[in-house]
């Protein structure tokens, strides 16, 4: 009797790093149902445990489903996901980073997904820091000038903005499922990227196809982030080849998507995009918390995220009272999601008062980075004149109104001889 197929081939890429990479189908294996998935782990020529102990542990768990590819040297993601599809046997693909920890359930919300509506391309999970529960990824946003943003990452996964479906032009690699016919006739993973971009591509040409992306957020994933070494290196590079194989197929979206939750858009003075509560709602929740109380206002964090006096009154309370390592978490949120110059400062002292010499350092760098792109501002100028100017062409009146008020603020006009007019710089 001829054994019955897999519903999904599981394809992880791997490279080193061999106490992450085993978490990953040990979390498959305790949370989906025996013969549910192929599990296709290829190994980029790793020069860790991974090369002797995967097999033995992917057949522990799998058995002949389990199907291990052994390359002589690292080819990277693109190469390393199509040389699994190629040899996939199940009609639907599961892209999945070798750091990721599967969890009760998680598989069938993204097969019902597309089982539902013919019309999904693509869906992946909702992606979960395994350290705090908050959102790692709910999708990928892009910011006026085009740079990419995972859309509500560290929100409380409870949030219910991050459980709300949404049009979204892409999403990301790192746990991605999708038919192994679509996949083909996309071409699979660009193979001139180098770890990263090649995602953004195959969204963009299953979105080429009339085909949708979802992120569904009733299926949850843990993923702390790559963590393999140089994973950024080539960021500027896999950018601009981005940029000339799919010129004009992404448009800045970040403010359309959280102006549909209720939230604003607001620039940085080094012209850095980050989301706000409305002023109503910023005072509504003022006043609900004139008698200050600790606990009280931790929920309502919890609640309303985008809270920022919030954050500052419970670390000057937790600093009062000598809490310091509570106070420079709740810092650390705080310059997450609002970058100034005097949070980062602060997040330095206080992460030092904690005994944390490495958030401190994270903290010092920024603020040495930041000072360094104040120290020279006619660049932001130029960008701040080309986004106001091509925001007044396309019609976007708000996202016009904030470089303009930008330029405004330094008492400069809008015309000038800057050459950037738009959005160019596509997946930074």
């Amino acid at each position: 009797m001829t054994a019955k197929a897999p519903l999904v081939s599981v394809i992880i890429p791997a490279w080193n790093l061999w106490d992450l990479t085993r978490g990953c189908p040990e979390s498959l294996h305790a949370h989906t149902p025996g013969g549910v998935l192929e599990v296709i782990v290829v190994d980029n020529g790793s020069t860790d445990a991974t090369a002797s102990d995967l097999e033995p542990l992917g057949r522990s768990l799998f058995g002949e489903l389990f199907r291990p590819i052994r390359l002589p040297e690292n080819k990277g993601f693109a190469v390393a996901s199509n040389l699994g599809a190629a040899q996939a046997r199940a009609g639907r693909l599961l892209f999945l980073n070798n750091d990721t920890l599967g969890t009760p359930g998680w598989l069938p919300p993204l097969l019902r997904a597309l089982d539902d509506d013919a019309r999904l391309g693509a869906v992946g999970p909702l992606l979960l820091y395994p350290d705090t529960d908050r959102v790692q990824h709910c999708g990928i946003a892009f910011t006026p000038s085009l740079a990419t943003e995972h859309l509500y990452a560290n929100f409380p996964a409870t949030h219910p903005a991050v459980a709300a479906r949404r049009p979204l032009q892409a999403i990301t690699g790192a746990a991605l499922l999708m038919e192994r016919t679509l996949f083909a006739d996309c071409g699979g993973f660009h193979e001139g990227y180098l770890n990263g971009s090649e995602d953004l591509e195959l969204c963009w040409r299953i979105r080429e196809r009339g085909l949708k992306l979802a992120c569904v957020a009733e299926s949850r994933v843990y993923h702390p982030e790559s963590r393999t070494p140089g994973r950024r290196d080539h960021d500027a590079a896999n950018a601009a080849r981005l940029n000339r194989r799919c010129s004009g197929c992404f448009g800045p979206d970040l403010h359309k998507l959280a102006g549909r939750d209720g939230f604003d858009l607001a620039l940085t003075p080094w012209l850095e995009t980050y989301l706000t509560l409305p002023p109503t709602r910023e005072s509504e929740l003022l006043a609900e918390h004139a008698d200050f109380e600790p606990g009280r206002c931790w929920q309502a964090l919890q609640a309303d995220p985008l809270w920022q006096s919030g954050y500052e009154l419970l670390a000057a309370f937790l600093e009062e009272h000598g809490r310091y390592l509570e106070a420079s978490g709740v810092r650390l949120l705080h310059c997450y999601f609002f970058p100034t110059l005097p949070g980062y400062r602060r997040l330095a002292l206080v992460a030092a008062q904690a005994g944390n010499p490495d958030l401190a350092g994270q903290a010092a760098r920024k603020i040495e980075h930041v000072t360094g792109l104040l120290e020279d501002p006619e660049p932001l100028v130029r960008k701040a004149r080309g986004l106001a100017r091509w925001a007044r062409r396309a019609g976007e009146r708000e996202v016009g109104a904030l470089y303009e008020d930008w330029l405004t603020d330094l008492g400069l006009p809008l015309e000038g001889d800057g050459p950037n007019d738009g959005p160019d710089d596509m997946g930074e």
